[in-house]
């Protein structure tokens, strides 16, 4: 008993047939009921090159046991037997058929036959129905490879640009270093300047109050200056009757008054020194505003920078994660010309097939012409020979008409012999049927 892996059923003789005919091997009947090793071994033939696009020069050349033989030619035929049986057990175990053995080839049987030639059949139109599919994933790995070379080259410019940028990185790493610790030292200098414009700030704040104090005192002496003037010209309308005195009084009055400028002007000297030294306290505040505006532009820029330090990291982790997408992408890339190389092959075997079934039909047209001028040879004389036979027959149905009309006469005329004969009979049983009751009724009167 054949033992299969249960793929497909076992279909009809006439799907057999018909599947056959459909993938253009020759086929008949009679074949199927009454298979030769001849027969059966074209059929196998034809699935190899089929589903398999393996051909019979092939298995000739492949053989490389004819290298090791020392009498190829006596072996050859033997080799050439078992390559190919080695090629069709390893089809048919692929579709099911587990127990393959010369035996199917050299001494095949109708039942085994029937059932390989089923599952190579329906292996065969499962294939045709599912081809659309290879095609379309034969698409999708051309779009995948097209994909491919697109991120490829991506990367390649990323790669670019992640070299540009570093190769700038450290041009200017240096200037950054030396950026940091001039930024370090301005950064402790603006702490010196800071504490010295605090204390600056402080003796300038002290010295507008010292200012202050003292515009303050100048107001006081100016205006005692002017109750003087005033006391002296009271003292001038009056009448002096002791000059010494007064002049004594204007003496000291004078002093007084040169005193009180004397103190003015050594006030408003004060009060310039303060001016011109608040001046400068502005004037440096001003510069200490600079500094550390400048210093803020410098952390800025220094923050700048390690700003692009961050993007730079985040830059090589995109890179990195690009990297491994292209592994990724690389393995993929193998599977999908693993894909494709097998697809290829598929097509390849699909060309090869229909090119062996235009040259199959080629020949079987050539053959099927042979054929029809044989048939047509055959007609004509067939014509001629119905013609002659439909003389004959037109000769015999009319002397069958004549035979017939005069046994049919025959016939009404045995009828009416039937009938008179019959009456005949009859008549005759009455009298008879008379003469016997005129004869008992004789008898019982004696």
């Amino acid at each position: 008993m054949m033992q299969t892996g249960a793929y497909f059923p076992t279909l009809r003789p006439q799907d057999i047939l018909d599947v056959m005919r459909q993938m253009e091997i020759p086929i008949s009947e009679e074949d199927l009921e009454k298979p030769t090793p001849q027969r059966v071994q074209i059929w196998y033939e034809a699935f190899l090159y089929i589903l398999k696009g393996i051909s019979l020069e092939q298995l000739n050349s492949d053989n490389a046991v004819n290298e090791v033989t020392e009498y190829p030619a006596t072996h050859q035929d033997d080799i050439f037997l078992m390559s190919f049986y080695q090629n069709m057990a390893t089809m048919l175990k692929q579709v099911g058929i587990e127990d393959f053995s010369l035996r199917d080839m050299l001494y095949p049987e109708p039942g085994r036959v029937r059932r390989i030639l089923s599952c190579v059949c329906n292996f065969a139109m499962f294939r045709d129905d599912h081809m659309h599919i290879l095609e379309k994933y034969t698409g999708q790995a051309d779009e995948q490879a097209q994909r491919l070379e697109m991120l490829q080259a991506e990367l390649d410019q990323t790669l670019a640009q992640v070299a540009k940028i570093q190769e700038q990185r450290e041009r200017e790493k240096s200037e950054v270093v030396k950026l940091s610790e001039s930024n370090n030292v301005i950064r402790e200098e603006l702490k010196v300047l800071s504490s010295t414009n605090a204390s600056l700030m402080k003796a300038a704040t002290e010295a507008k109050n010292e200012k202050d104090s003292l515009q303050d005192k100048i107001g006081e002496i100016k205006y005692s200056i002017a109750g003087l003037q005033d006391e002296l010209a009271l003292l001038k309308a009056r009448v002096v009757h002791s000059p010494e005195k007064i002049q004594q009084a204007i003496t000291e009055l004078n002093e007084s008054i040169a005193q009180s400028r004397q103190q003015v002007v050594t006030n408003e000297e004060s009060a310039q020194q303060l001016a011109f030294k608040i001046a400068l306290l502005e004037e440096l505040a001003s510069d200490i505003r600079l500094c550390i505006q400048q210093m803020s532009e410098a952390e800025a820029t220094v923050q700048q920078h390690e700003e692009e330090l961050r993007h730079l990291a985040s830059m090589r982790e995109e890179v990195n994660q690009i990297l491994v997408d292209i592994r990724n992408s690389g393995v993929r890339k193998e599977q999908l010309e693993f894909q494709n190389k097998s697809g290829e092959e598929k097509i390849e075997r699909l060309q090869k097939s229909q090119l062996a079934k235009r040259e199959q039909t080629a020949v079987r047209v050539e053959q099927l012409k042979r054929e029809r001028a044989e048939v047509a040879a055959r007609l004509e004389e067939t014509l001629k020979r119905s013609s002659a036979q439909r003389v004959r027959y037109e000769a015999l149905r009319s002397d069958i008409m004549r035979e017939r009309s005069a046994m049919e006469h025959e016939v009404e005329e045995i009828q009416k012999s039937y009938k008179l004969l019959r009456q005949q009979t009859l008549e005759y049983q009455d009298k008879i049927t008379h003469s016997f009751d005129d004869l008992l009724a004789t008898l019982h009167s004696n």
